[in-house]
């Protein structure tokens, strides 16, 4: 993956509660005004183990992404999201854009009365792994109370672990948490994300638009564009067919093991861009109501129907059946 910059927030935020980081740069080998400039992941990683071993407390996490938010501190990703219309919008803008911020990745799932914001990290497990996933949850809460001007509760987080500290949650956010879930994320009432943004405005935020365009085609040209390929020809595989790697390598005129090789050079798994692309042609399919649970499975590749819906129960926490009758078909 190519460099990218530690989030300013957190950085002051840290700075703040006692953390002197010009310590945490040189024991992480680096020198202090590093950490204000694009670091590779190796040098994140790092950064990331020392400043988890300096605050020694697994919770900080949640502390650090409820944190109030300096404006002046947020990169392109911060300015494109805040200028947008609503906080649905924003979110979107933050999904998308995420990658040039965060190793995490974002999906946004909503129904007519709730929008789950999910939070993944696909990487090698990790001491500091849930504080990041805490402060992704935390930053999203705290950015759209600040930008809506509402005291927005969600309706719950879940989180797919339980852990030391898990009665901290309920009280952090104000809302029934959950664990051992299939996802973690943070849930949204839909009308939360029709609120409009204080600080919206249109022509800015075309600019930062255009920037955090540009800046994420130099990110996938840097790193991310074997999958970038692995998704477009999974999406044109399934088709009754189970796409396999050596498949999908010979499309891209490659060995199945040097596919592997860039794919783990990008720190993501076959299987788990194949699962993707199920999840997405799955809630398309759903979505337009014309075909039949059964034909869905066989079009995603599933052996049998049963397959399908254990997948997407998964993937989704519900059924296909309901998945589709929420959408009105």
């Amino acid at each position: 993956m190519p460099p990218a910059l530690l989030p300013f927030n957190m950085l002051d935020g840290l700075q703040k509660a006692g953390i002197d980081l010009a310590k945490v740069a040189v024991r992480a080998g680096l020198a202090p005004g590093d950490l204000k400039k694009p670091l590779t992941p190796e040098q994140a990683d790092r950064v990331f183990v020392v400043i988890y071993e300096t605050v020694d407390n697994p919770a900080a996490g949640l502390a650090l992404g409820l944190q109030p938010m300096r404006a002046e501190l947020f990169g392109v990703v911060g300015f494109s999201a805040m200028t947008s219309p609503d906080f649905g919008a924003a979110l979107a803008r933050i999904a998308r854009y995420n990658a040039l911020v965060s190793a995490c990745q974002i999906d946004i799932v909503s129904d007519a009365d709730a929008c789950e914001v999910r939070i993944r990290y696909d990487g090698p497990p990790r001491p500091y792994g849930r504080s990041r996933l805490d402060i992704q949850m935390g930053t999203l809460l705290t950015f759209g109370r600040m930008f809506t001007e509402q005291a927005i509760v969600p309706l719950r987080v879940m989180l797919t672990e339980l852990p030391p500290y898990h009665a901290h949650y309920a009280k952090a956010f104000g809302c029934e948490a959950l664990f051992d879930q299939p996802h973690d994320a943070i849930v949204f009432r839909r009308a939360d994300l029709d609120l409009p943004l204080v600080s919206a405005n249109p022509h800015v935020a075309a600019l930062f638009d255009n920037a955090a365009e540009r800046d994420l085609r130099a990110h996938g040209a840097a790193g991310g564009r074997t999958a970038g390929a692995v998704r477009e020809i999974l999406r044109e595989q399934l088709r009754g067919d189970a796409p396999d790697i050596e498949g999908v390598a010979t499309a891209l005129s490659l060995s199945a093991r040097t596919l592997q090789r860039r794919l783990a050079e990008e720190g993501v798994r076959f299987t788990r861009l194949l699962d993707e692309a199920r999840m997405e042609m799955a809630q398309r399919y759903l979505s337009a109501g014309r075909a039949s649970l059964t034909e869905i499975a066989y079009l995603l590749g599933f052996s049998e129907p049963n397959s399908f819906f254990r997948s997407f129960k998964r993937w989704t926490g519900k059924t296909p059946a309901d998945f589709r009758q929420e959408r009105g078909h």
